[in-house]
Protein backbone atom coordinates (compact mmCIF):
# COMPACT_ATOMS: atom_id res chain seq x y z
CA UNK A 1 0.00 0.00 0.00
CA UNK A 2 2.92 2.52 0.68
CA UNK A 3 4.14 1.96 -2.42
CA UNK A 4 1.14 3.17 -4.62
CA UNK A 5 0.92 6.38 -2.12
CA UNK A 6 4.63 6.66 -3.57
CA UNK A 7 3.89 6.19 -7.05
CA UNK A 8 0.79 8.39 -6.66
CA UNK A 9 3.30 10.92 -5.42
CA UNK A 10 5.82 10.55 -7.64
CA UNK A 11 3.08 10.76 -10.47
CA UNK A 12 1.84 13.97 -9.35
CA UNK A 13 5.23 15.80 -8.91
CA UNK A 14 6.43 14.77 -12.07
CA UNK A 15 3.31 16.70 -13.62
CA UNK A 16 4.14 19.79 -11.38
CA UNK A 17 7.66 19.86 -12.03
CA UNK A 18 6.77 20.25 -15.69
CA UNK A 19 4.53 22.77 -15.72
CA UNK A 20 5.90 26.49 -16.15
CA UNK A 21 7.73 27.92 -13.52
CA UNK A 22 4.74 30.47 -13.33
CA UNK A 23 1.92 28.34 -12.45
CA UNK A 24 1.18 28.33 -8.78
CA UNK A 25 1.41 24.59 -7.97
CA UNK A 26 5.06 24.97 -9.49
CA UNK A 27 5.68 27.79 -7.03
CA UNK A 28 4.53 26.13 -4.08
CA UNK A 29 6.43 22.72 -5.35
CA UNK A 30 9.49 24.72 -5.74
CA UNK A 31 9.10 27.01 -2.08
CA UNK A 32 11.36 26.40 0.92
CA UNK A 33 9.53 27.85 3.95
CA UNK A 34 11.90 30.05 6.72
CA UNK A 35 11.78 27.91 10.01
CA UNK A 36 9.17 29.17 11.73
CA UNK A 37 6.66 27.50 13.62
CA UNK A 38 3.54 26.76 11.38
CA UNK A 39 0.01 27.59 12.93
CA UNK A 40 -2.07 25.09 14.89
CA UNK A 41 -3.94 22.16 12.93
CA UNK A 42 -1.53 23.15 9.80
CA UNK A 43 0.36 19.51 8.92
CA UNK A 44 3.91 19.83 10.04
CA UNK A 45 5.35 18.89 7.14
CA UNK A 46 5.43 20.40 3.37
CA UNK A 47 4.09 18.88 0.27
CA UNK A 48 7.91 19.15 -0.83
CA UNK A 49 9.04 17.55 2.18
CA UNK A 50 6.76 14.39 2.37
CA UNK A 51 8.09 13.77 -1.33
CA UNK A 52 11.64 14.21 -0.77
CA UNK A 53 11.38 12.15 2.17
CA UNK A 54 9.71 9.33 -0.22
CA UNK A 55 12.68 10.03 -2.78
CA UNK A 56 15.36 9.17 -0.17
CA UNK A 57 13.36 5.92 0.71
CA UNK A 58 13.77 5.47 -3.06
CA UNK A 59 17.08 6.37 -3.13
CA UNK A 60 16.61 9.36 -6.11
CA UNK A 61 18.11 12.62 -5.89
CA UNK A 62 15.78 15.85 -5.92
CA UNK A 63 18.11 17.46 -8.48
CA UNK A 64 17.86 14.16 -10.38
CA UNK A 65 14.06 14.22 -10.57
CA UNK A 66 13.94 17.94 -11.18
CA UNK A 67 16.39 17.06 -14.72
CA UNK A 68 14.39 13.97 -15.36
CA UNK A 69 10.92 15.62 -14.31
CA UNK A 70 11.26 17.76 -17.68
CA UNK A 71 11.48 15.11 -20.36
CA UNK A 72 8.08 12.71 -20.09
CA UNK A 73 9.70 9.82 -21.53
CA UNK A 74 12.30 9.34 -18.71
CA UNK A 75 10.18 10.11 -16.41
CA UNK A 76 8.11 7.40 -17.89
CA UNK A 77 11.43 4.93 -17.57
CA UNK A 78 11.95 6.37 -13.73
CA UNK A 79 8.62 4.93 -13.04
CA UNK A 80 8.53 1.87 -14.77
CA UNK A 81 12.31 1.05 -12.89
CA UNK A 82 10.50 2.08 -9.31
CA UNK A 83 7.30 0.01 -10.22
CA UNK A 84 9.42 -3.25 -11.25
CA UNK A 85 11.77 -2.31 -8.52
CA UNK A 86 8.95 -2.52 -5.67
CA UNK A 87 6.67 -5.57 -7.22
CA UNK A 88 4.47 -3.17 -8.69
CA UNK A 89 3.34 -4.44 -12.82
Amino acid sequence: MKDIEYMKRLTLAGHILRLPSDRLASVAMQWVPDGGKRRRGRPSKTCRQTFQENLQEMRVSWSGVCRVASDRSQWKILDTQYSSRSGRI
